[in-house]
């Protein structure tokens, strides 16, 4: 057996709790936080987080073992005692066909096959596949440096999957996330804590996470603990959660459906009845659905009962306009103001509006996909009013006599 894992596999031990190991009298411990698939219900998943425990029972934290090695060759030490004790307890618990997640640190990432072998041959040691371990790799240690992209490359070659950890703190950028290619996303917990607060965040969020899935790599929210983190994060693509919300560290591991995951999902559902404007927009769409049935396809405009009908569903319905099914506007804007929306004035040459082409916008293409159906599009910026706007559309006719109603929608707040 090489001496570095011969090393490492001496130091650990067992008794009644567990696998554990002792590091300058601390006893080492492991404790597992499910990360759970939205779609499947059920852990996929488990953390592993280590503990300290002091002989006076005083519990330290991971950065506080950390802080106490002393140069590189103890910090290697260290981490690998780590990642000992958690596999150890992970094939304790004989979990099959779920992850575990292990921290690596950057430098025991980078530096650690120059102490000499050790992950693969703990592998084989205890009989776990590569593909059941996946590698997290600190996000904000990734920087510009090569040696740790050659590290994720290391690891990916034994089998093993690559997450990049707290995504959305510091200086992350998306750079990184197309360097390392890592099969999983952990978005940091401020960011997630922040678009709850934030209007601006809170609507590209969706999008960062569209993001990342579309760059090759799933999506895990971390660190969720609120409700209103939980009905935020269903609004999105998000794959996999872990958080407080959903379960709190534990010795033991868990493969059965969680009951505080069943709890959390609930408490989520009630509030977003509580907070959602999904009600509002089903009233403005069914309000939509039957002006369109009265609506010819062969008259390009809207009777000011028509308008004035759907101007009345919602004090947020700032404009009303119609397309062609080339995607081109058939006449002017409707305002619900006497003076015509010209938004901020240094957009003024984007207010002029006839004939414009639409063909690209999103409800458009979904609307003469969908006909007879309203389609609701994500907030976007309005080249009309230099707002940000949310677009309803609906059309009417077949594809030859097409004609699309759109009404945009003010989601900057209601205007005096």
């Amino acid at each position: 057996m090489e001496k570095a894992i011969a090393t490492i596999l001496g130091e650990i031990r067992e008794d009644g709790e567990g696998f554990y190991a002792i590091w300058k009298g601390v006893r080492l411990y492991s404790v597992f936080q499910g990360v759970y698939g939205l779609a499947q219900r059920r852990p996929v998943g488990f953390e592993a987080l280590i503990r300290g425990r002091k002989p006076d029972g005083t519990v330290m934290s991971p950065a506080e073992l950390l802080a106490g090695a002393s140069g590189l060759g103890e910090l290697v030490t260290l981490d690998r005692l780590f990642r000992a004790v958690h596999l150890h307890n992970f094939v304790r618990f004989r979990t099959r066909g779920v992850w575990i997640f292990l921290n690596v640190h950057p430098e025991v990432a980078i530096h650690g096959r120059s102490h000499g072998a050790f992950f693969g041959h703990l592998l084989a040691y205890l009989g776990l596949s590569p593909w059941e371990v996946v590698i997290e790799i600190l996000e904000a240690g990734i920087g510009e440096r090569s040696d740790l992209l050659e590290a994720s490359r290391y690891y990916r070659s034994m089998g093993c999957l690559i997450a990049v950890d707290d995504f959305g703190a510091g200086h992350s950028n998306f750079d990184r996330i197309w360097m390392l290619r890592p099969e999983i996303v952990k978005l940091d917990r401020m960011m997630i804590s922040q678009a709850t607060k934030n209007t601006e965040l809170r609507r590209v969020f969706p999008e960062i996470v569209s993001l990342i899935r579309s760059s090759g790599s799933l999506a895990l929210a971390e660190g969720v603990e609120a409700p209103e983190e939980g009905s935020m994060i269903l609004d999105t693509e998000i794959d996999l959660v872990q958080g407080f919300l959903f379960g709190f560290p534990r010795e033991e591991i868990g493969l059965a459906s969680s009951p505080a995951l069943d709890a959390a999902m609930e408490e989520i559902r009630s509030h977003r009845l509580e907070t959602t404007d999904d009600r509002d927009l089903e009233k403005i769409a069914r309000g939509l659905l039957s002006v369109s049935r009265d609506l010819r396809s062969d008259v390009p405009v809207l009777s000011d009962t028509l308008a004035r009908s759907l101007f009345g569903l919602d004090p947020r319905l700032i404009r009303i306009f119609i397309l062609d099914g080339s995607g081109c506007q058939v006449g002017e804007n409707l305002s619900r103001f006497r003076i015509a929306d010209k938004g901020d004035p240094r957009f003024l040459p984007l207010v002029e509006t006839r004939q414009a082409d639409w063909s690209r916008r999103f409800y458009f293409r979904e609307a003469m996909r969908r006909p007879g159906e309203v389609v609701v599009s994500t907030p976007y910026l309005s080249t009309t009013g230099a707002h940000l706007c949310r677009t309803l559309a609906i059309r009417v006719g077949d594809r030859r006599t097409a004609r699309i109603i759109c009404l945009d929608l003010d989601m900057t707040g209601l205007r005096e």
